[in-house]
């Protein structure tokens, strides 16, 4: 047995992201267990219920990010807290610094993109991968960012540059999840911008704007508003998941 082979079977563990169960070592290039990863797989072609085709064709936008110019939404698969392999993967990225499940799920968001003839065409050239900052304070606690890892590791599967162009500005406020929709719109005005630095690399480019859960879209909007200031020709939001109660098509 190879040193390498020793660590991998007898040092390095890896458990799955929703069960927590250990991965065998002969399935360790694997993010999921086999019985989750058939589980996510069967969330992602749930159908919208707004659009009616699956979660990982679906271009649906909630009003809030549609109004921001983006050209579209596209997901893996729907957010609900009842559904443990959605949500406990969520928490689990949250969480964790892992480079194996960012891997997975950003190979995943690659496949949605790619999928879609339109936008796979817009990425093929002059385009940029950027994402939505987390708070200052959740980075200093978790250590991470995990639409950053997620958004570094899509730059590389789609073959476009990563630039780290947005910022949560020294106005940001109140935490999101505690707002209701109106007040998340409000509460997101003047919280991001562009790093002075980068803003040039935006202009004329069209964007992938990463974020791992969209909810109201307050959030990724404004991103995408402050994109689109900064010369974007066009943001095509992606997320691993989105929450079903205020989308449109």
């Amino acid at each position: 047995m190879k040193f390498g082979e020793f660590l991998g079977r007898f040092v390095y563990t890896r458990k799955c992201p929703s069960c927590n169960e250990l991965i065998p070592y002969e399935l360790s290039h694997e993010a999921f267990c086999n019985e989750c990863r058939a589980k996510w797989d069967k969330e992602k072609v749930r159908e919208c219920d707004v659009c009616g085709r699956v979660m990982c064709e679906c271009s649906c936008m909630t009003r809030t990010l549609a109004q921001s110019g983006a050209l579209c939404h596209k997901k893996i698969v729907n957010y609900s807290s009842k559904v443990a392999v959605v949500h406990n993967t969520l928490i689990f990225i949250k969480k964790n610094n892992n480079t194996r499940v960012s891997r997975f799920l950003a190979v995943q968001l690659s496949s949605v993109l790619s999928a879609d003839e339109d936008i796979s065409e817009m990425i093929s050239s002059d385009c940029v991968v950027c994402y939505v900052p987390r708070s200052r304070s959740a980075v200093l606690k978790y250590g991470h960012d995990q639409s950053q890892l997620l958004a570094q590791a899509l730059s590389e599967e789609l073959g476009c540059t990563f630039i780290p162009a947005l910022r949560r500005s020294k106005r940001s406020s109140r935490a999101q999840k505690k707002l209701s929709a109106d007040k998340r719109a409000k509460n997101v005005r003047n919280m991001f911008e562009t790093e002075p630095e980068l803003s040039a690399e935006i202009k004329g480019k069209r964007v992938v704007l990463v974020d791992d859960i969209v909810t109201t879209g307050a959030s990724m909007g404004a991103c995408a508003r402050v994109l689109i200031r900064a010369g974007a020709v066009a943001v095509i939001c992606a997320s691993v998941a989105s929450t079903k109660s205020t989308g449109r098509h």
